[in-house]
């Protein structure tokens, strides 16, 4: 938690250098992906969803064969599944809904062909999960695993219970990825994007093994629109 603020930090302290630099707002959809190795068994889990970011264009080096600059952001990313199944007339529906906060700091290299400045970027992406669960419900029986504490709770016919087991979660909060992509600014202002961002660290934080090895990596593919200010 304190190394993801600190990063936040200076990440703010940075955006505040150059009053004259292009600041920019960007929405889109993403399609997130955990695969997940438990000994011989893997598993992949495909999630939809949206970004909500904020941008901050800085170049340092303008040249006939084109620019280079930074771009530092601050992301906001929902991704989640919902699925259901009936069996003897009872409906059970299960869930996922994951959260991030994302603070990706690309360089990024532009060409202007007059109508169109053509990007593309590479650069870390520092990621901290604010929430996943899962969620099974059935009538009015409710049961949500929260996978970055490891505590189930459950509700039904009047009662409800929470339970936190010993030890820790299989599923860490922080990653780090690399994000690779292409964009296009129209207009000066309006600008598309598609990229993604490969997760480089190992998730899995549950009880290790000398015999087999355990994994979660998290990769992440994008495409969306923005506007410089």
């Amino acid at each position: 938690m304190k190394k993801f603020y600190f990063i936040l930090a200076a990440a703010a302290m940075f955006l505040a250098v150059d009053a004259n630099a292009q600041f920019g707002v960007g929405i889109g959809y993403n399609h997130l992906n955990n695969v997940t190795r438990l000994a011989d068994e893997k598993d992949s889990e495909g999630l939809d969803g949206f970004y909500v970011e904020a941008t901050y264009d800085w170049n340092f080096l303008d040249k006939g064969w084109g620019s280079l600059g930074l771009q530092p952001g601050l992301r906001y990313t929902f991704a989640g599944e919902s699925d259901s199944e009936e069996v003897l007339g009872v409906v059970t529906r299960e869930a996922i809904a994951e959260h991030y906060l994302d603070v990706p700091v690309n360089v990024k290299y532009s060409y202007d062909l007059g109508s169109v400045k053509l990007s593309a970027f590479v650069g870390p992406v520092f990621s901290f999960g604010l929430s996943s669960v899962n969620k099974v419900s059935a009538d009015d029986y409710v049961m949500k695993y929260y996978n970055y504490t490891g505590k189930t709770v459950t509700k039904g016919s009047g009662s409800s219970s929470a339970v936190k087991p010993e030890g820790d979660p299989a599923y860490g909060r922080f990653d780090l990825k690399l994000g690779v992509g292409v964009g296009a600014t129209f207009l000066e202002n309006l600008n598309v994007k598609l990229g993604y961002n490969i997760g480089m660290l190992n998730r899995y934080t549950g009880p290790k093994s000398d015999n087999f090895k355990s994994s979660i990596h998290t990769g992440v593919f994008y495409v969306g629109v923005g506007f410089n200010f």
